[in-house]
């Protein structure tokens, strides 16, 4: 970036914060600004509570962020942050975390701090193990660990009882606690691409459960007392790519062994429908996508609270999960009117530098 065009970002940036500390805003939208370290700045707006920092280059997170103590959102996916302050459970009424695509390999056991956490994603941050204070949020409905390197999860998760989204697609996940009934306001539960060998029973007994994702695994069996008549609740169990596969099964409009199988029976329809309505009370708000999206970005395996994408397959559409606000439309489209400017700047400043 030349000296002119950097100026010019930079100083934009400051206008949007300190427009914000004068208006006392309630929410500031950064992402995809390519900041690299967070403003001093922005550790002044007191009022904050929903802060979009995602797809930027920030590499550290300084513990003033701990200060804004009225946070309810904040977002730091797809940046390159290696390491969260210990101070981040002071945050006590946040509600909506992504850290997502980050190498930070640990998740720090401050994270349990967060007494009122909603929704939690910590996907493809190279994780290979939750810590046993994730047990301590009792509030969470939604949480995401795609991509990592978890082998198992610990049995102190089993105790979010509120816990209604989980999804862990593409671990290395060969075990589970045989608790997992304890989670009883799970809802769907998303295992593909995986190391299971054997069915998880427990998961099975949750009594909301409605979608199990267990696509390619490494499962041989179904379980001896699996049960058809238990399903009553039941939407889907994904359960193709896996070696039972090869044997024969009696045919149900719930299960799928093959591409072929019915998805869901047409009965359950409108339990569907009620739930993605009942859940759009509690999943991460979608922030504004970026102002001047990069087409490299199409590729990238994007989180809700950045462009509205999820993919709870087979289940309810990612479009009725997501939250999105628009109180705040006029004024984003005010701070952005330099920065839709910044690349015809950029040809001139190119020669300028």
């Amino acid at each position: 970036m030349s000296a002119i065009l950097k100026f010019i970002r930079e100083n934009h940036i400051l206008a949007i914060i300190e427009h914000a500390v004068a208006k006392k805003k309630s929410r500031i939208s950064l992402n995809s600004y390519e900041i690299t370290e967070i403003p001093t700045l922005l550790y002044t707006c007191l009022d904050v509570e929903h802060l979009y920092l995602h797809l930027n280059n920030i590499t550290n997170v300084p513990v003033q962020i701990t200060q804004l103590l009225n946070l309810t959102t904040l977002t730091l996916d797809y940046n390159n942050i290696s390491a969260l302050p210990s101070e981040i459970g002071n945050l006590k009424n946040l509600v909506n975390l992504n850290i997502s695509y980050n190498p930070l390999k640990v998740l720090i056991p401050e994270i349990g701090d967060l007494e009122n956490l909603e929704a939690f994603w910590c996907n493809k941050i190279g994780l290979e193990e939750i810590p046993k204070e994730i047990g301590k949020l009792s509030k969470l409905d939604t949480f995401g660990a795609r991509g990592n390197k978890l082998k198992t999860i610990p049995e102190e998760m089993t105790k979010l009882t509120k816990l209604r989204w989980l999804t862990l697609d593409r671990n290395q996940i060969e075990t589970l606690p045989n608790c997992m009934d304890r989670m009883e306001g799970l809802i769907h539960c998303n295992l593909k691409n995986n190391q299971l060998k054997e069915f998880p029973t427990s998961v099975l007994r949750c009594p909301e459960l409605m979608f199990l994702q267990l696509y390619n695994n490494e499962i041989s069996a179904m379980p001896r007392e699996f049960d058809y008549n238990t399903l009553q609740v039941m939407e889907m169990i994904d359960i193709r790519l896996n070696p039972v596969c090869e044997l024969s099964h009696p045919a149900h409009p719930v299960i799928r062994y093959t591409d072929t199988d019915t998805q869901a029976s047409s009965s359950h329809q409108h339990g569907a429908q009620a739930l993605a309505v009942n859940a759009t009370a509690l999943r991460l708000p979608a922030a504004p996508a970026p102002r001047l999206p990069d087409p490299a970005l199409y590729d990238m395996d994007m989180e809700v609270s950045s462009v509205s994408s999820e993919d709870w397959e087979n289940s309810v559409d990612s479009a009725e999960l997501d939250v999105h606000y628009h109180s705040d439309d006029d004024e984003r489209a005010a701070d952005d009117v330099i920065g839709m400017a910044l690349p015809e700047l950029s040809r001139y400043a190119s020669t300028a530098s």
